[in-house]
């Protein structure tokens, strides 16, 4: 399938050769224009850095479908209005990308790693975003205090707030760690006069710490609006929570789920999000789901 695509569009093999290239040198800044925004990556970025580079997008059939089966069923609308957040925000793909295409009027784009905030700094700045992305640099989870982050050499979305140092699918136990600050959202939003009346979608992609950040977030989430989540079984149970714990976290919260799929999103109710960690049981295997009110 790969190479059917290279052979429908070849200026895609030839961004991918250039890609190689690039990433095969030293180390540098790269900055290309993609539909998520002007953005600024690393260019030892394995997946994050490739994709805008070569189809100069990233998870652009993923925002979009998420964000139109919202629309479409009365969760969201597109007034160019409101706050969304941004949790995990990595270099501000996804945040730049909704306020650039009229979803809301500002953004909170929470992200702990040092080379990520850099970039996201840059990334806000070079796309006249300044006034309206607020940007928080520590990570979101269930108490206030210090963590310890361990980082990923080839991609910058697989940092992850460590929980134990057992060896890992990825030898994750091998990766170099910093510590960063680390608050609950509910004490986040507070300390930035955010009001919580105001955010209308939060957006999450934290590598399986999802399950800690919703019990910071008891009181932001009482407040009734649709969180998209990345979920992801390994790094759920990697960061420490178990399956049992994780359903009845997001049963507190949520009545039913959407999760998304090829041809379009499937409705369930919340006690169904149990079955997704058999379905998606091996280390690579993950969905992304949106959950409701």
């Amino acid at each position: 399938m790969g190479l059917g695509k290279y052979a429908r569009h070849p200026s895609l093999l030839a961004k991918k050769l250039r890609w190689l290239a690039l990433y095969a040198g030293p180390r540098h800044d790269v900055t290309v224009d993609t539909y998520n925004g002007r953005l600024t990556f690393d260019s030892r970025d394995k997946l994050i850095g490739k994709y805008l580079f070569v189809n100069r997008a990233y998870e652009r059939a993923y925002l979009e479908g998420a964000l139109g089966v919202l629309a479409r069923d009365g969760y969201l609308a597109r007034d160019g209005q409101g706050t969304v957040l941004d949790v995990g925000a990595n270099i501000g793909m996804i945040s730049i990308a909704l306020l650039r295409h009229g979803w809301f009027a500002r953004a909170v784009a929470v992200e702990p790693s040092p080379q990520n905030l850099r970039l996201l700094a840059h990334n806000v700045a070079q796309n006249a975003l300044a006034d309206r992305i607020t940007r928080l640099p520590y990570a979101l989870s269930s108490t206030d205090g210090e963590r310890t982050l361990e980082l990923s050499e080839s991609n910058s979305g697989d940092n992850r707030i460590r929980h134990h140092v057992a060896p890992g699918a990825w030898h994750e136990d091998r990766r170099r760690t910093v510590q960063v600050p680390v608050r609950t959202l509910d004490a986040a939003l507070a300390d930035t006069h955010v009001d919580a009346r105001d955010v209308r979608l939060i957006w999450v992609d934290i590598q399986g710490h999802e399950g800690w950040f919703f019990q910071g977030a008891a009181a932001t989430l009482a407040r009734g609006m649709p969180v998209v989540s990345e979920l992801w079984p390994y790094g759920i149970l990697r960061s420490g929570m178990t399956r049992e714990d994780y359903v009845a976290t997001v049963a507190r919260h949520f009545t039913h789920f959407y999760r998304l799929e090829p041809g379009g999103a499937v409705k369930a109710p919340i006690a169904e999000v149990d079955a997704l960690f058999t379905s998606h049981a091996a280390p690579k295997a993950m969905c992304e789901v949106i959950f409701l009110p």
